[in-house]
C-alpha cells in the first residue's frame, strides 16, 4: 500500500482543522441570531447567506484554482478568514454585534471555503503516488464530514454556552492553524500549462 506522505498529511490535517471551524459557525451563527431576534426569516437567512456562495462561486472558484498557486491561494483564503472571524468575534466580545455584520462575514468565509476546498483537491496530484490517490481523497473527504458533520455540531453549542464569542474565536484559530499547516508543505502547485493545439487540429 502506497504511503500518503508528510506533505498529504499537512494537507489534510489544514483541510480538517479548517472545516472544523466552519462547522463551529454554522452550528453557532443561527444560535446567536435567535438569541438576538424572534424573526424566523431572520433565523433562517442565516443559512441561506452561508449556502449563497456555493451557488455563486462553485465554478469560477475552480477556474481561479487552474490559474494560480493552490498552496498560496489557500494561505491566502487562510488569512484572509482570519481577519473576518476575528472582527466578528470581537464584536460580540464587545457588545457591538449586528446580524448584518455576521451575514457579511458567513457570506465571506464560505465564498472562501469552495475555493479552499477546490485548491485542496485539486493539491492531492502533487502531494501523493497516483496508486494512492483514490485513498487519498477518502482520506480528505472523511475528514472534513467528520469535523464538519459530527465533531463541530456538539462542540459549537457547548462553545455558545460557554461563552456567546467563544466558538467564533475558536474558528478564527483553526484558519490561522490551517494557514500555518498549508505553509509547511513544501513545492509550487500551479497547474500545468494547456499545451497549445497543432496546426489543423
Amino acid at each position: 500500500m502506497e504511503r500518503l506522505g508528510w506533505r498529504f498529511a499537512k494537507l489534510w490535517a489544514a483541510g480538517t482543522t479548517s472545516a472544523l471551524g466552519s462547522g463551529l459557525t454554522m452550528i453557532a451563527a443561527p444560535l446567536l441570531v435567535a438569541s438576538r431576534t424572534s424573526n424566523p426569516v431572520l433565523v433562517s437567512a442565516t443559512f441561506g447567506v452561508a449556502w449563497l456562495p456555493w451557488l455563486l462561486f462553485a465554478l469560477p472558484g475552480g477556474v481561479l484554482v487552474d490559474r494560480v498557486d493552490r498552496r498560496r491561494l489557500m494561505i491566502v483564503i487562510d488569512w484572509v478568514r482570519v481577519a473576518a472571524m476575528g472582527i466578528l468575534a470581537t464584536a460580540i466580545l464587545t457588545g457591538h454585534a449586528s446580524i448584518a455584520l455576521l451575514y457579511a462575514v458567513l457570506f465571506i468565509i464560505n465564498a472562501g471555503e469552495i475555493v479552499f476546498r477546490s485548491a485542496s483537491q485539486a493539491m492531492i496530484p502533487s502531494v501523493v503516488p497516483r496508486a494512492a490517490l483514490e485513498r487519498a481523497n477518502g482520506w480528505l473527504v472523511g475528514g472534513d464530514t467528520l469535523m464538519q458533520g459530527m465533531v463541530a455540531g456538539p462542540l459549537g453549542g457547548f462553545l455558545f454556552v460557554v461563552a456567546v464569542s467563544a466558538p467564533f474565536f475558536v474558528n478564527a484559530a483553526t484558519y490561522a492553524a490551517s494557514a500555518v499547516l498549508i505553509g509547511l508543505v513544501a513545492g509550487a502547485y500551479r497547474s500545468p500549462p494547456h499545451a497549445e493545439p497543432a496546426a489543423g487540429d
